[in-house]
């Protein structure tokens, strides 16, 4: 029978509550007549994962006391359930013993009568709850966030775009532990190529479990050498909506967080909510400023570098006799003391963001005070060293999105050994590489630059954030 294959699959686990009981055993015919047929019946749930309170007062109460005495089967008593002996709003029938094992252990209820299962959305585990988004926070803009809950994250998307058009597609995903997933989209505007490719390559997916979001972003992305994001996230439902209005396809995966958006080009990954949210003027000002905070993350190591070891033509002469005053004492080249102070910086962004939050913001402020000020005294480095990695260090942190910070990391590194070994014509050759590498990037089959291909766009919504109309 199905029951003992469904209790010989699952019965070694503590956690699985086997309820017997027989339907329609308290019910009035039953009482009038004890003849009636009374079927024995099996409900199979996760402790923890069901709600047991929806359960007995929904389902199993509502059995026991209904009228089935009109079933000479218990085939036809599952179809008098299915067809209003319980009211219970999301419910199916499955014959399938891997199926239905795999409902149980996701959080469903099972009703096993004979040789079939009927199959109850009675999900009721604890959740946290919808807070304020912790890396993307706005000032005018929502404050709710995505949870790990998958059926809690679309239904913030569908609060926001109430559309018979937005099409939510559910999909499983690992070989052996099955993961729930959605992709998200808006019919007729997104790209249906696009979307099939999406979904092909999460069912694609080979590993046994999905451990993490790493394992998400490498399937959806077209190259995976690349230190370049091709795929962005967020935490907030807000700006996944506006993608997904603009034509992008979002992908939730049960327990993370945060949504995918593909296919993302360079452009979106210095926008932020808050540009949409205030004036267009300050909104373009801000964005200019990531922009250029951007480029100086990447340029101010290698450029100083260049020029103060073979171009001090360059400088003023009131300032390079200042940095040459200050080096005096110091041992080591300039190459070698912005190398070093700029893989500490690195190791100080590390530490304070694994530490504890208590600690960490005062390990930062150590490590980049005291320890930068010993340095210093101990002429281990120059103090314009410490100003360059200030500025470098700053203006990094105004890339919004944190993917592309830490692909801006790696970038400036690679960018100053080119200006330590040839100056600015290393550094010039570096960059215009660099250009080339992203031209020639595609996420998604679309080129990563599009965004500027368009002149007119660019600028609108691109450099600048300027009004629809």
């Amino acid at each position: 029978m199905l029951s003992t294959q469904i209790k010989q699959t699952l019965s070694h686990s503590t956690d699985i509550i086997f309820t017997d009981l027989i339907i329609g055993a308290d019910s009035l015919a039953a009482k009038n007549d004890p003849s009636t047929r009374k079927f024995p019946a099996v409900f199979v749930g996760v402790d923890g994962l069901v709600n047991l309170r929806a359960v007995g007062t929904e389902i199993l109460e509502p059995l026991s006391r209904g009228d089935f005495s009109s079933a000479a089967t218990a085939t036809e008593a599952a179809e008098l359930i299915m067809t209003g002996g319980v009211w219970f709003a999301a419910r199916e029938i499955n014959t399938a013993v891997s199926e239905i094992v795999e409902k149980i252990l996701s959080g469903d209820g099972a009703l096993i009568i004979g040789d079939k299962a009927i199959i109850f959305d009675a999900k009721g585990f604890d959740k946290r709850g919808i807070t304020e988004p912790g890396s993307e926070n706005v000032i005018k803009g929502p404050k709710d966030s995505f949870i790990e809950a998958l059926r809690t994250n679309t239904a913030l998307i569908r609060r926001r775009i109430n559309s018979p058009n937005l099409h939510i597609a559910s999909l499983q995903i690992g070989t052996e532990i099955k993961t729930n997933a959605a992709v998200v989209y808006l019919s007729g505007t997104a790209e249906p190529e696009k979307v099939a490719e999406v979904t092909k390559r999460l069912e694609s997916i080979t590993e046994k479990a999905i451990k993490s979001t790493g394992s998400i972003e490498d399937c959806l992305k077209d190259n995976l050498l690349s230190p370049f994001p091709q795929v962005m996230y967020t935490e907030r439902p807000d700006k996944l909506c506006a993608n997904i209005c603009e034509g992008k396809i979002g992908v939730l995966v049960d327990g993370f967080p945060v949504a995918f958006v593909v296919p993302a080009v360079f452009n979106m990954l210095f926008q932020s909510s808050e540009d949409y949210s205030q004036n267009y003027i300050h909104g373009s000002y801000v964005r200019l400023l990531r922009y250029a905070g951007g480029f100086l993350s990447l340029i101010v190591p290698a450029f100083y570098v260049a020029i103060t070891t073979f171009h001090h033509e360059m400088l003023p002469t009131n300032l390079m006799l200042a940095i040459i005053k200050s080096k005096q004492s110091v041992s080591f080249s300039t190459f070698l003391e912005v190398f070093w102070l700029l893989i500490a910086f690195e190791i100080l962004i590390e530490a304070g963001i694994r530490l504890p939050k208590s600690i960490g913001q005062a390990v930062s402020i150590i490590g980049g005070l005291v320890v930068g000020e010993a340095a210093v005294s101990a002429k281990l480095i120059s103090p314009a060293i410490v100003v360059v990695i200030a500025v470098t260090g700053i203006c990094g942190f105004v890339v919004s999105n944190s993917d592309l910070a830490n692909s801006f990391r790696l970038t400036r590194v690679l960018l100053l050994i080119a200006a330590g070994f040839a100056g600015l014509y290393g550094l010039s050759i570096g960059v215009i590489f660099l250009l080339y590498y992203l031209s020639s990037q595609t996420t998604l089959g679309e080129p990563f630059m599009r965004g500027y291909k368009d002149g007119r766009a660019a600028v609108r919504d691109g450099l600048l954030r300027l009004p629809e109309t």
